[in-house]
């Protein structure tokens, strides 16, 4: 269970890094998809920062 808890962090700061500079080319205004994109990276962190504390 802590590597996959560790795995979706890690793919989830990723997604949602990608989605924000993916919303950020795509337009200059705050959005609802910038927003989605920041709460997968607050989700991949903590995910993180919990599957470290597992181990």
């Amino acid at each position: 269970m802590k590597t996959v808890n560790y795995i979706f962090s890690v793919v989830s700061i990723v997604l949602g890094i990608a989605f924000i500079l993916f919303m950020l080319s795509q337009s200059t205004d705050w959005n609802s998809g910038l927003a989605i994109g920041i709460v997968l990276v607050a989700n991949g962190a903590v995910r993180l920062w919990f599957a470290q504390d597992d181990w």
